[in-house]
């Protein structure tokens, strides 16, 4: 098997998400990601919550993680009584060497980007296969679109010159994200110069009319602790320092 085709190992991800929940602290307000990597730091905050007794809040990126931080017994709150969070942790579909991320393959990615935008320590938690060269270069941009311009966005994308579809469901009918909306794949070519400018790529599919939000998370995380395959994690930090254990 090719390290291209590996991924981290379920025992990896508990291991990183074991890591990102000794990062909390009691009193708290904790942005609370989607995904397999994000629901093992869920599961891990649920025990030091039950058995050290740690007092946080918890706002969930998705309604899967609220039900599960929910069953585990993380106390929850809302928008509407959160103004800020002192730390989010949360997954990529990719990260790159300035840890610009690609965000939106479980497909909640404006509720995640919400809380990223409120979190004053945005932590990303991977496996070492989500590491790449430049965004873009595995997953599509994801782009969530209200449904009514859905075409227009389509064709927008395409004069972009990205191959756009809509994520349908696994009985072939439009998936929708939790906030009811469609969501599509962009998949451009790795090769494209655009998506060494994702800041720029960013702007110009927000500004198309439509589109509620891209899944290009730029200059948002602050650290990214990676599951290597060798059993080692490495904490990446914004600015380029890094540390191994």
């Amino acid at each position: 098997m090719t390290q291209a085709t590996r991924i981290a190992t379920p025992e990896q991800l508990h291991a990183i998400g074991a890591m990102a929940a000794e990062l909390i602290t009691s009193g708290q307000a904790v942005g609370l990601g989607s995904g397999k990597a994000s629901h093992a730091f869920v599961k891990m905050l649920a025990r030091r919550v039950r058995e050290n007794g740690l007092n946080i809040i918890g706002i969930p990126t998705s309604e899967s993680t609220a039900r599960l931080a929910r069953e585990l017994g993380i106390p929850l709150g809302s928008l509407e009584n959160i103004t800020r969070l002192d730390i989010a942790v949360d997954g990529a579909d990719e990260v790159d060497p300035t840890l610009n991320l690609t965000k939106g393959g479980g497909g909640d990615l404006l509720r995640e980007k919400v809380i990223a935008s409120i979190a004053q320590r945005y932590v990303v938690v991977v496996g070492q296969e989500k590491l790449v060269e430049h965004i873009g270069s595995r997953f599509p941009v994801f782009v969530e679109v209200v449904e009514f311009a859905m075409p227009a966005v389509i064709r927008a994308l395409a004069a972009l010159g990205a191959t756009t579809t809509p994520r349908m469901t696994a009985d072939g009918k439009l998936f929708r994200t939790d906030n009811s909306n469609p969501l599509l794949h962009a998949r451009f070519d790795p090769s494209d110069a655009q998506l060494l400018q994702p800041a720029i790529l960013d702007q110009t599919i927000r500004n198309i009319p439509g589109t509620i939000e891209t899944g290009l998370f730029l200059n948002k995380a602050d650290e990214v602790l990676v599951a290597n395959f060798d059993g080692t994690v490495q904490t990446l930090h914004r600015g380029g320092g890094l540390g191994r254990s």
